[in-house]
């Protein structure tokens, strides 16, 4: 028997800052369970396209937006929001957080919106996590990170999708109130309280992925690129471990999970990145003709001189860093890539 006097809860409201590919996906996945849900480009110009479109075509082609989806390059629409959402490249995460504390800087409310980074790489200069630009910049704020495999077609189509919401230190009313917006029948949401880990996962795949891709552009079979991916998650753990994640997260959604989507998927751009350095295109070339970024072109930069600095074993990382930055992608071969990995070992 249904209860009719059961009350519902009114929707939270939820501010997405940035409107890519997954920031626009992660907003109409809000929509459908019919929270109220703003998408905030980086520019009017960008809002006024999606308005007219109804979506956004140029990232998200051929999905619409919900009815309760709405769209503003206005920063105070943050003013009185449950959570915000960083849905923006690594090197975006400054300006970003500026921009918010500068809204908030007039208007202090008595409780502040959870801030949780949508973002999968480090930040350009400093090499720090995201999210501890975050916690830097806006300090009295509640913050997390959210990652796992999270191609955004699949989750604007609502097709199954699992990640991970990690946040420590955090009230656990409101980790759970996050989790129960973002959780939906297709899309489950796990809690973790380790953010350093989960928040490597999404940083330290993209490297590796590009590593894929990279066999797959040298024509590499199944069986090798097979062993080459298992070989490389043994080397992201490594690292994840050393840089102050647990390996059980590193074996989770965050970690393995979105290194086999990233490095399988016909979608990843970074895999793609690597399939086209690996028929001998420059790198430089590729990312200064295409707007979309690839994260791990950066990260595996980063990554690799923390991992010197550290005095980490890191062969396969190691050989996609001089691919990438000395010159190693005008003779690639798999049985040079191979050997190479393989003299080191």
């Amino acid at each position: 028997m249904i209860k009719n006097d059961v009350p519902i809860p009114p929707p939270t409201k939820c501010v997405v800052l940035g409107a890519g590919a997954w920031g626009t996906a992660m907003a109409i996945h809000l929509a459908a369970q019919r929270q109220s849900v703003v998408l905030v480009p980086r520019n009017e110009a960008h809002a006024e396209r999606m308005r007219a479109e109804n979506g956004n075509m140029e990232y998200i082609p051929g999905i619409h937006f919900p009815e309760n989806l709405q769209i503003s390059s206005d920063f105070t629409t943050i003013l009185d929001c449950d959570f915000i959402f960083f849905a923006c490249p690594s090197a975006g995460i400054i300006e970003f957080c500026q921009r918010v504390r500068a809204v908030f800087s007039s208007a202090d409310p008595p409780v502040k919106p959870f801030l949780i980074t949508l973002c999968k790489g480090l930040v350009p200069d400093s090499m720090r996590l995201p999210l501890s630009v975050v916690r830097k910049i806006l300090p009295t704020f509640p913050c997390g990170v959210f990652s796992g495999p999270t191609y955004a077609m699949d989750v604007a189509k609502g097709l199954p999708t699992a990640a991970v919401l990690a946040a420590d230190g955090v009230p656990t009313k409101i980790v759970q109130c996050a989790r129960e917006t973002i959780n939906a029948p297709n899309f489950r949401v796990h809690t973790s309280t380790d953010t350093t880990g989960v928040e490597l996962g999404g940083c330290l795949k993209n490297p590796y992925a590009i590593g894929i891709g990279l066999a797959a552009g040298m024509n590499y079979g199944d069986n090798g690129r097979a062993a080459l991916l298992t070989c490389m998650m043994a080397e992201l753990v490594r690292i994840g471990v050393a840089l102050g994640g647990t390996s059980d997260t590193f074996y989770g959604l965050s970690g393995l999970g979105d290194l086999f989507a990233t490095a399988t998927g016909k979608w990843s751009r970074n895999r793609m990145f690597g399939e086209r350095v690996g028929r001998g295109e420059s790198p430089e070339a590729i990312i200064g003709s295409q707007k979309s970024v690839v994260e791990g072109y950066r990260s595996t930069k980063y990554v690799h001189k923390i991992c010197k600095a550290k005095n980490l074993y890191t062969p396969i990382l190691d050989e996609i860093y001089s691919i990438l930055y000395k010159d190693g992608h005008a003779d690639c071969t798999p049985q040079k890539f191979m050997s190479s990995i393989s003299e080191r070992e």
